[in-house]
């Protein structure tokens, strides 16, 4: 990073390199700063950065992933199917019938957690060259996330670069 290039917002943190190749890594007031997956090398990544100049266009929306938010319900109403027949028919099971009520807490927090929290930012950086390159945050890390995704906005909209 050059001494007038200051940074704007960082997407994804070094410790999470492997689990979100080929993303947006971060944006600074010169660079757009790629994480690209990279098959022979001993970390799987390397960092690009693409000119700031090369992009036309930065589109942002705030997403809602249906295939997680579904899930979460589909086992949310699962956990709770089971828990009224073991209420109803819990008497005709045998004595010695161990029923795993950690595992079922677990998975009704997980399935509550996915159904309610699923919320996420996506952005997507159009290059001159037909390019894409985007970041989307994890489902339920928009809060974690909301500070640095609106200084790149906030950055966006005052390069004239920001589209809704």
């Amino acid at each position: 990073m050059s001494q007038s290039e200051k940074q704007i917002g960082t997407l994804i943190l070094p410790a999470d390199y492997l689990h979100a190749l080929n993303q947006v890594a971060g944006v600074t007031s010169e660079n757009i700063v790629y994480l690209k997956r990279k098959f022979v090398s001993s970390a799987g990544w390397e960092l690009v950065k693409y000119p700031l100049r090369d992009c036309f266009e930065i589109h942002y929306q705030k997403e809602l992933p249906l295939a997680r938010i579904i899930g979460g319900l589909l086992i949310c109403a699962l956990i709770i199917a089971i828990v009224v027949l073991l209420l109803v028919y819990g008497g005709d099971l045998e004595a010695n019938t161990k029923i795993p009520l950690l595992a079922l807490a677990a998975a009704g927090a997980w399935g509550v957690k996915a159904a309610f929290g699923g919320r996420r930012h996506r952005l997507k950086f159009k290059m001159s060259d037909g390019s894409t390159l985007s970041w989307k945050s994890r489902a339920g890390e928009r809060e974690l996330m909301k500070d640095n995704v609106e200084s790149v906005v906030e950055f966006a909209r005052s390069k004239g670069l920001l589209t809704s």
